[in-house]
């Protein structure tokens, strides 16, 4: 085994009260109406969406649905933002999404905000025992591919108090698209920490396409969190 790449958010990071806070708060300023979390958390490690922009215009054809539990339940396993297209049209534009969501989550960070407002990034805590990691980094390459822009990596890694070497973000190429994977490790073998049914498809295509020889590791199904993983790895 060659690598270990990790996803972020989940992951190495706790993101429940920044992303899904953004996502909560960017649904409700389009629709009026509060998505519970739970549901919100649900959908966001069942489906494949990629980012949180597709969650939340996701949501929201769910809510105009006027059941958004059963249209998560209805919603396949690794299932994209296609199978929300070819049932629902979207009252909201993406880049309206998009704007309202980097508002909420990247404060004055933000490179355009439609109102002032403290981000959301600074809420964010550490999940892995960074002595861990280290040790990962002197054994294994190890890389990140992360559905977070190139800017919002910035932030993690600022939070994080470490700096990946190799990443891969939604700037390169979107979750689960194989060549993020591919583009990060080529051919050689590793295995893939993260947290959603994003991260296990991204692993299927990419050990498919590219004949990988990629294990996954999925943090609260396979291993209680990402220092488990990491300890059995070591």
């Amino acid at each position: 085994m060659n690598w270990v790449v990790f996803d972020v958010d989940g992951v190495l990071l706790d993101v429940g009260e920044s992303y899904d806070i953004a996502t909560e708060l960017t649904v409700e300023y389009f629709t009026g109406t509060k998505v519970d979390l739970g549901l919100l958390g649900k959908f966001r490690v069942k489906g494949a969406l990629g980012d949180d922009y597709n969650l939340s215009q996701a949501l929201i054809c769910g809510l105009g649905t006027g059941d958004v539990e059963n249209f998560v339940d209805e919603f396949p396993r690794g299932g994209t933002m296609d199978w929300v297209r070819e049932r629902y049209e979207s009252p909201v534009d993406i880049e309206d999404i998009k704007a309202v969501f980097d508002t909420y989550y990247l404060g004055e960070k933000c490179p355009e905000p439609l109102f002032p407002f403290d981000g959301l990034w600074k809420k964010e805590r550490v999940l892995v025992d960074m002595a861990l990691l280290e040790e990962v980094e002197s054994r294994y390459s190890v890389g990140a591919v992360t559905g977070r822009s190139s800017l919002e990596m910035d932030l993690a890694e600022k939070t994080l108090g470490y700096r990946f070497e190799h990443r891969v973000t939604s700037d390169d190429f979107l979750k689960p698209d194989p060549r993020a994977l591919a583009s990060l490790v080529r051919d050689e073998p590793g295995v893939f920490i993260g947290d959603s049914n994003t991260d296990e498809v991204l692993v299927e295509a990419y050990n498919r396409e590219y004949k990988g020889r990629f294990e996954f590791i999925m943090v609260q199904r396979d291993v209680e969190d990402v220092n488990e993983a990491i300890r059995a790895l070591l």
